[in-house]
């Protein structure tokens, strides 16, 4: 027997049988029984001829005429038919559709588009077979065929498919030219307010209408959103952020640490954090420019980079902060992200190295036109290859293949010899003499030094060597002091004239209102306090010859005074003003 065409809504029932067609009439009262069915049901962000309600009430008509009965809803309102991973709503369906005791047998859709708009047609496909195999077939309401597996009606649903994900396809070429010419005039295109700047919605003559607070969008077509500079306060944080990363050589985490200790409150998000401190440095907006179509993510698939000559880059405002402290910071920025190439670095520690006669991990780390230890390490794989490329020994080098001690007793034997050679032991001697095994290996061997001492029988209390100490002094003073390491200075003696070094003086002077002996090491153009000394007999015979008159005594206020002075502003507190606040706020 083959069930012809279900006449739902009448007595009466037409087949075939035994090669004749039948009639079956049913008892006068009874009612056929009517299959248990899901609706499923989307509208896109877009507009759609068919919302929601619509969609249910078409769905609703077309049910009862066809033998089903709704039992469950699955709906996703405002969602995209590109993909799955955005739609709970079809996602439930496939898993309860799967269960053992799934209460529906049928699935019904308002039409292909409304399942799907897959740029894979087969995943479409794959889909609604697996509601096939599960024994809930689905069908499309309000489409012209019959979803009977036939050829000509498989044919024509794939076709339907293809013009579906067509329409998504013409649709984001479509938007994204619209969204390209809005930001070459200066309209914002979505995404929150930055910090520093505020959001003004204008009408169609550019007029200003109100400003958008956090949440707030446009409402009307016709209506427009550009950016305006925004709070002073605000403004100030970002200078200061500027300063600290590009002249203070302080890092990000440092720098969200200091705002959060200051109480300065973000755009969005409780706190600060190295990631949007970050932001801010790379805010190309702060110089007046607005980028757009950095990244692209066409029809919900993978998010990508595009290429600099597909940005749009617009002028919409006066530059916040100069252009060089902004290029400064992206300098900066991209030498620690380990783009800068191999010669450049390699450069930038050899113009460290002839300013300095030597070179250390803190000296390295503090230079502001230097990487950072961390990237030569990871660059180079070690800090002795980046020594080895300039041809620069320091005293802790030790050759690779030199022979070590191999016992502790022969460490503890070493240790007698020096002092019975020069009297004494310190670290010193050890690292300064590479035919010695330096203090990092007696301490991985003996815990500290004052052990290997003890077990070697030498002195090692702190008595002890503060009355070696009272014996070198005595001995120094009588100029019988005994040098142990090389100068640092000598290499850069004949580097320097006179003339040079009393300039270098006074390029510091007016730029510090001070020098100090302090102040000459840190400065990384500065060569070593040592230098001057060799030179002129002192730093104070130096600082005379070069027309800085104050004493000793004035130079140590002025340096503690401006010390105090960053304290104080590293804890948010006002400085009372005074005589030299010009100086303070200027070496801050």
């Amino acid at each position: 027997m083959h069930l012809l065409k279900p006449c739902w809504g009448y007595r009466s029932l037409v087949f075939w049988q035994g090669g004749s067609l039948r009639r079956f009439t049913m008892p006068e009262g009874s009612k056929p029984e009517l299959i248990p069915a899901a609706q499923y049901l989307r509208m896109s962000k877009d507009h759609q001829d068919y919302s929601i309600r619509n969609q249910a009430r078409f769905i609703a008509n077309y049910a009862p005429s066809h033998g089903f009965r709704i039992v469950r809803t699955y709906v996703d309102p405002g969602e995209s038919g590109l993909t799955l991973r955005e739609r709970p709503g079809l996602r439930a369906l496939l898993a309860d559709v799967i269960k053992p005791d799934c209460p529906f047998k049928r699935v019904l859709v308002l039409d292909v588009s409304r399942w799907g708009r897959f740029q894979k047609p087969d995943q479409a496909g794959a889909y609604e077979f697996l509601c096939y195999e599960a024994g809930a077939p689905v069908h499309f309401c309000r489409e012209v065929f019959e979803n009977d597996d036939s050829p000509v009606m498989s044919l024509l649903k794939q076709i339907k498919r293809v013009q579906a994900a067509e329409f998504s396809r013409e649709l984001s070429q479509k938007v994204l030219y619209a969204q390209l010419l809005q930001a070459k005039v200066g309209h914002k295109l979505g995404g929150h307010r930055r910090y520093g700047f505020e959001r003004i919605l204008v009408d169609e003559h550019n007029r200003p209408v109100q400003k958008l607070e956090r949440g707030q969008t446009k409402a009307l077509n016709n209506q427009r959103v550009v950016y305006a500079v925004g709070a002073s306060e605000e403004i100030a944080v970002i200078r200061d952020i500027f300063r600290w990363y590009g002249t203070d050589c302080m890092p990000m985490d440092a720098i969200a640490r200091r705002l959060n200790d200051m109480g300065v409150p973000p755009a969005d998000g409780p706190r600060w954090s190295a990631l949007r401190v970050r932001n801010i440095l790379s805010n190309e907006l702060l110089i007046g420019i607005y980028v757009f179509n950095r990244t692209s993510q066409p029809l919900k698939g993978p998010r990508r980079a595009n290429p600099p000559d597909a940005w749009i880059r617009t002028k919409v405002m006066e530059p916040v902060i100069s252009r060089t402290l902004f290029d400064s910071a992206a300098r900066r920025r991209r030498i620690c992200r380990r783009r800068v190439p191999s010669e450049e670095a390699i450069a930038s520690v050899a113009r460290l190295l002839k300013a300095k006669g030597y070179l250390t991990n803190e000296l390295i780390d503090r230079c502001p036109y230097t990487p950072s230890t961390q990237t030569l390490r990871r660059q180079f794989g070690s800090l002795q290859a980046v020594y080895d490329h300039l041809g620069y020994r320091n005293r802790w080098f030790r050759p690779p293949k030199e022979e070590r001690p191999r016992t502790k007793e022969e460490m503890l034997g070493i240790l007698r010899t020096i002092y019975e050679r020069d009297g004494h032991v310190s670290e010193a001697i050890l690292n300064g003499d590479p035919s010695l095994p330096n203090t990092t290996l007696y301490r991985y061997h003996f815990g500290k030094l004052t052990n290997a001492y003890r077990l070697a029988g030498i002195p090692y209390e702190y008595l002890d060597f503060k009355r070696r100490g009272v014996e070198l002094g005595k001995a120094r003073r009588a100029g019988k002091r005994r040098r142990t390491t090389v100068p640092k200075w000598t290499s850069l003696d004949h580097l320097y004239s006179d003339g040079q070094l009393l300039d270098c003086l006074r390029r510091l002077h007016d730029r510090h209102g001070y020098v100090t002996e302090r102040l000459i090491r840190t400065e990384a153009e500065m060569p070593p306090p040592a230098l001057f000394i060799a030179r002129f007999g002192s730093l104070t015979e130096a600082y005379g010859q070069a027309g800085i008159r104050k004493s000793r005594a004035n130079a140590w206020s002025r340096e503690a005074r401006v010390q105090q002075a960053k304290a104080t502003m590293n804890k948010g507190m006002a400085i009372p003003l005074s005589s030299d606040f010009r100086v303070v706020s200027r070496v801050y």
